[in-house]
């Protein structure tokens, strides 16, 4: 009866020990967004310009995480507005972490106006596109980001993730549900 109750104490760390052994194992991932390892850094000073003279100051982002898009040269398509309103409607499910996450739209265009059917939009902040701030997002994601492509951003600046615009809102929900629940920070 000792040696049975010996044996059955060891075989949670002869399990975890093969496991650590044979990585190759364990196939699934937590997560539904690209992830992008190690997270990479975008200073504030680039992120946060507001779009023409009159435009109200992008600080209330600062130290939030972000659902930054970016727009494209020809303006905000179909694909653009639709992640937008996914957007919208991921932050008001967030509940009591709503206040926690933003949402920032990058455009290259100098007086941007609110993008056609979101006037009412009024969580969604505009932000300008510097031709830099452009290349080194294209090279953190790989690619030039699609219009409708959400990249999220830590309250540090750092960008962490990446979804294609046909992305699937309850699996960005889960994505960012997880990070806050275990994050103290934003």
């Amino acid at each position: 009866m000792l040696l049975l109750i010996a044996l059955i104490s060891l075989v949670p760390f002869l399990l975890a020990w093969l496991y650590f052994q044979n990585p190759q194992w364990v196939s699934g991932r937590s997560n539904y967004g690209n992830l992008i390892v190690p997270a990479q850094p975008v200073p504030y000073s680039d992120l946060l310009r507001p779009v023409g003279p009159d435009a109200a100051p992008l600080d209330a982002l600062k130290g939030r995480w972000i659902l930054l898009q970016v727009e494209g040269a020809s303006g905000c398509g179909a694909p653009c507005r639709n992640s937008l309103q996914m957007t919208r409607q991921i932050r008001l499910l967030l509940n009591k972490d709503i206040v926690r996450v933003r949402r920032l739209l990058l455009t290259p265009v100098a007086n941007r106006k609110p993008v056609e059917g979101l006037q009412e939009d009024t969580d969604l902040q505009y932000g300008g596109l510097p031709d830099e701030l452009r290349k080194k997002l294209t090279a953190i994601v790989g690619h030039e980001p699609d219009d409708g492509t959400v990249v999220l951003i830590d309250p540090f600046a750092n960008v962490m993730m990446w979804y294609a615009p046909d992305f699937d809102p309850h699996g960005v929900l889960r994505d960012l549900k997880h990070l806050l629940r275990y994050s103290q920070i934003g």
